[in-house]
């Protein structure tokens, strides 16, 4: 008999402390979205290009705004979305042989619509732009480089223009 009364006792506390961990059990619901964007894509039109150089001229001058020898490029993203556009304003040329290097200054202007004449010239900083409801963008590429001192040759260089949905 004191087995039995011992096996009741233990069943006993059993059920109550499974009851106990009923009741203090949490319940949470996490949801989960996602958004989708499309991916910025920046098709390069035309390069930009220097034109004819005349003996003893010290600077090239690209105007992104009124240069026909500037480059032209078409951001094309989600339709009404905020971008920022952002680029580094001075980057290096590098001669193709080995010789001098020159610093190009970059410019750009931009445009809701294909007019270079009446685009504007942005800032190398960040900058909030909105694609149009077609989704595009055009941007215009020019500076300028001090060439008083260049070596005669090919300079190569990069630009780096970066375009992140705001």
């Amino acid at each position: 008999m004191r087995t039995f009364l011992s096996l009741t006792i233990l069943l006993a506390f059993s059920s109550v402390s499974a009851e106990a961990q009923i009741k203090e059990s949490v319940t949470a619901t996490v949801s989960i979205s996602t958004i989708m964007v499309q991916s910025i894509e920046l098709i390069t039109v035309k390069s930009m290009s220097f034109g004819s150089i005349q003996p003893g001229q010290q600077e090239v001058y690209v105007n992104p705004v009124s240069d026909v020898n500037s480059g032209y490029m078409i951001a094309v993203g989600t339709p009404g979305a905020e971008f920022r556009l952002d680029y580094f304003q001075e980057r290096t040329l590098f001669h193709s042989d080995g010789g001098q290097n020159l610093t190009f200054e970059y410019e750009i202007s931009a445009n809701e619509i294909e007019d270079q004449a009446s685009s504007e010239l942005l800032d190398f900083n960040a900058r909030s732009l909105t694609f149009t409801q077609e989704g595009v963008y055009h941007i215009w590429v020019g500076g300028r480089v001090n060439i008083e001192n260049a070596e005669p040759g090919n300079y190569e260089g990069d630009f780096t223009i970066e375009i992140d949905y705001i």
